[in-house]
């Protein structure tokens, strides 16, 4: 790290920030949130056309707060330099901030994957291996302590969900790892703000549709998240879907328990991994149905997870905001680790939208 860039986080200055890829939906849903973080000053935004802020964000701070376009980031660079953009874009902007000594949260999948091949999965050869190798992937829960970092590779969101669900199972050794089955289901702004014919509202609407069954990119992410966490390697069926809302998702896990483990050993091996977590809430399905609502968590920082056991069978459902815990709230989350914060500095006050 440089030693301008370790001065900085280790004085209480405000830390300097920007957004790449302002006017996404993930990219708004950070200029919102950073507008209100206490230890933060927001100060550049940055697209890939001309925009004013103010005409997607209401809070009286965006007017203050410079719009460029992407040429001019480089001219531009803060602290820290969030980047909402393809995966593409991420891997040629990214090496650049660095050498500048500068340090990057990149909410793409362009720094996830440690051992798999980024041409199968993402359509794209890998030229940064280096980076890639020094990348810190930031599953805000199951982190490592933060020293020395300067890129962090925000989770996608579905491996949010899924991992999330998954890793306290492993850990506690409850269930049978060759057994588990995933049926994720998404909002439509998962898929961006591209412009595509299966992303109207007319072919959407009223619908459940299966996409990139057993070839979703997140699914290798989700193996390796699993595996670096608990050390062991899974193979689960992983089925993706786009659902009729606009965001949230619901990750449904199913799994066989082992002998004589019961509802309550389930309760307890979540209890051991996430009771002291400001941003999880979970329980029995039966009791807490509320937790498996989109509803109750869209518009929020929160991971809401619920269980039912019947006989040997497990049913574990975990739901986030795709565009918060799923990309942006998660990326303050690493941001706060950065800066020595709690991890829920800045995200308390996000309330559901119903």
């Amino acid at each position: 790290m440089h030693k301008e860039t370790a001065d900085i986080f280790t004085k209480k200055n405000l830390i300097s920030c920007s957004v790449v890829g302002a006017r996404g939906y993930s990219g708004l849903e950070l200029t919102r949130i950073l507008m209100q973080h206490p230890s933060v000053k927001l100060t550049h935004c940055f697209a890939t056309a001309k925009f004013k802020l103010t005409d997607y964000v209401s809070n009286p701070k965006a007017k203050d707060i410079v719009c460029l376009p992407d040429s001019e980031i480089m001219q531009n660079l803060t602290d820290v330099v969030f980047l909402a953009t393809p995966a593409e874009v991420s891997l040629k902007l990214a090496p650049q901030i660095l050498a500048a000594g500068k340090k990057v949260i990149d909410l793409s999948g362009a720094f996830r994957l440690k051992k798999n091949d980024y041409k199968k999965w993402y359509g794209f050869e890998h030229t940064e291996t280096g980076l890639l190798e020094q990348a810190h992937y930031g599953l805000v829960n199951w982190a490592k302590p933060s020293a020395g970092e300067n890129l962090v590779a925000n989770p996608g969101c579905y491996a949010t969900a899924t991992a999330l669900a998954i890793i306290p199972l492993l850990k506690s050794n409850i269930i049978f790892q060759d057994s588990i089955v995933i049926d994720a289901k998404s909002g439509a702004t998962g898929a961006g703000k591209k412009a595509t014919e299966n992303l109207l509202f007319t072919e959407v609407t009223e619908d459940c549709i299966p996409y990139k069954v057993g070839r979703h990119q997140h699914y290798p992410e989700i193996i390796e998240t699993i595996e670096a966490v608990t050390g062991q390697l899974i193979e689960a069926h992983f089925t993706t879907s786009l659902i009729a809302v606009r965001r949230g998702i619901i990750a449904g896990v199913y799994a066989k328990l082992k002998p004589q483990i019961t509802k309550q050993d389930v309760a307890s091996c979540f209890t051991s991994a996430y009771s002291e977590q400001a941003l999880i809430s979970f329980g029995d399905l039966c009791e807490n149905s509320n937790l498996a609502s989109l509803r109750k968590v869209v518009g929020t920082a929160k991971t809401h997870i619920t269980f039912e056991v019947v006989d040997n069978k497990l049913y574990v459902f975990s739901c986030i905001d795709n565009l918060l815990k799923g990309a942006a709230s998660q990326a303050i989350e690493n941001l706060n680790r950065l800066c020595d914060l709690p991890t829920h500095t800045g995200l308390t006050h996000l309330e559901a939208t119903t």
